[in-house]
């Protein structure tokens, strides 16, 4: 079997000896199921001139040694910067930068899940004219509904102003929805404005707090390309039908380049299920109803199996 990876945590921005609290859970639940863990500075990690201090604490390997991080979402800079110093004690992380930023950013997942998702135009955000640009692109979207984000997040608890467009072609209501989002997500921003034509997706409920429409969604994880779990998606909201049939898109898994992802997918009011994104899957968020003992117990499983 293969040697399991360290895994590599946040720690506390009050105490640097623990865990992050967000993250307590996930790291009990490491440790029982055999991995060993290290923590680092998510603080130092951001602010380029402490790059230095994020893995001091970490003692290099002779070694070879394989390291998989769980903790906040990074930039691909950022993200490329940690495997530097990662990979300057001789630890590896389980995806190269370039196999991060394949799931990270949509614009880069869109060659691999664009068969399966929704119709998408991205720009990258530079000022005013990366805005009237991406305005004049978004005629091929007619007058359907779209959805506003950024190459990785969205405002969806802003639904109604910086997330959600009835009709395309109105440029006043694009145009202000597009400003909104920018200034929510102010120094946030991922990179660029991205356009997604809105699906028709079975209702779930409505978000309790945001009034935001909460529908039919799963969480799936892969590790070396095969499937870890399929997780429902939102915390409220009773998730009666069906599980989704995920042999599609285990297949699809096989052409993504990256060794741990996540993918979430949505039931179609048709009954068709359809691919949202992709993601990263050590910046993934586990869904609140998961069980995190089982999962680390399978992700131990399939890293011990892996060829």
């Amino acid at each position: 079997m293969k040697t399991l990876p360290t895994i590599l945590f946040c720690n506390s921005p009050f105490n640097d000896a623990d865990v992050d609290p967000d993250y307590h859970e996930e790291y009990d639940a490491a440790k029982k199921n055999g991995f060993n863990t290290a923590l680092i500075s998510y603080e130092n990690l951001i602010l380029p001139t402490n790059n230095q201090q994020v893995t001091k604490k970490l003692i290099a390997t002779e070694q070879a040694a394989p390291i998989l991080y769980r903790g906040w979402m990074l930039t691909n800079e950022q993200y490329a910067q940690l495997y530097k110093e990662l990979k300057s004690k001789n630890y590896y992380l389980i995806n190269s930068p370039e196999e991060y930023r394949n799931c990270h950013y949509l614009p880069d997942s869109l060659k691999y899940i664009h068969a399966k998702t929704a119709r998408t135009i991205y720009q990258k955000f530079e000022g005013e004219d990366s805005i009237q640009q991406l305005m004049k692109e978004a005629a091929v979207f007619g007058n359907n509904a779209i959805i506003i984000k950024d190459y990785v997040k969205s405002e969806k608890h802003d639904w109604d102003t910086a997330c959600y467009v009835p009709d395309a072609s109105n440029k006043e209501k694009l145009y202000s929805s597009i400003k909104k989002l920018i200034e929510l997500r102010d120094k946030y921003l991922n990179e660029g404005i991205v356009l997604r034509e809105f699906m028709e997706l079975k209702e779930l409920t409505t978000h309790s707090k945001s009034g935001m429409p909460l529908t039919e969604e799963y969480r799936l994880f892969f590790v070396n390309k095969k499937l870890l779990g399929v997780y429902d998606y939102w915390e409220e909201g009773s998730y009666v039908l069906q599980r989704p049939d995920t042999l599609d898109f285990e297949e699809l898994a096989q052409t993504v380049e990256s060794n741990f992802f996540s993918m979430d997918i949505a039931r179609k009011k048709t009954g068709e299920f359809v691919i949202i994104e992709l993601g990263d899957g050590q910046v993934a968020g586990l869904p609140d109803k998961l069980d995190k003992q089982e999962f680390y117990e399978r992700l131990k499983h399939l890293l011990q199996i892996a060829e």
